[in-house]
């Protein structure tokens, strides 16, 4: 049994369905969490987050600010970052649960076509075939209407 888990790949399972589990749990929390400001909902998780950053960075010995030639990108990604998060929260309180995280996972689809557009990257077949059946995929998942509410 020692032998499967240590394996790289089994670990790396292991950590992908503890971490959708995460992601899952923290959605629920969210829509359970009712009336409460989208932002004060934002706060708190990302006051969780700061704690646990805060931990690592002092128990490595690392920088608060990181290098400085670094730090115009880390607050780029920390500030849209924090828009992501906002506008996840926003799309859990106001979608089906399951249609919300659902969108949620296209994200590494839609990175793909970000990086392409922006950064002029070069997509290959087997990225435009998985990017058609994923966006495929979740319009048969969400079904969406197109009615405005």
């Amino acid at each position: 049994m020692n032998k499967i888990i240590s394996s790289d790949r089994t670990k790396g399972i292991i950590c992908i369905i503890l971490s959708a589990l995460g992601f899952a749990l923290m959605s629920a929390c969210v829509k359970l969490a009712g009336d409460l400001p989208n932002f004060q909902k934002v706060f708190f998780r990302n006051l969780v987050s700061a704690i646990i950053a805060l931990y690592l960075i002092l128990k490595h010995k690392g920088s608060f600010t990181g290098k400085k030639e670094n730090r115009k990108i880390l607050l780029m990604r920390s500030t849209f970052g924090t828009i992501g998060v906002i506008l996840n929260y926003y799309a859990i309180d106001k979608l089906v649960l399951s249609d919300a995280n659902m969108l949620n996972k296209l994200s590494p689809f839609l990175s793909v076509l970000l990086c392409a557009w922006f950064l002029k990257e070069k997509i290959n077949k087997r990225q435009i075939v998985s990017i058609i059946i994923a966006f495929t995929g979740a319009l048969l998942i969400i079904k969406p209407t197109f009615t405005i509410v």
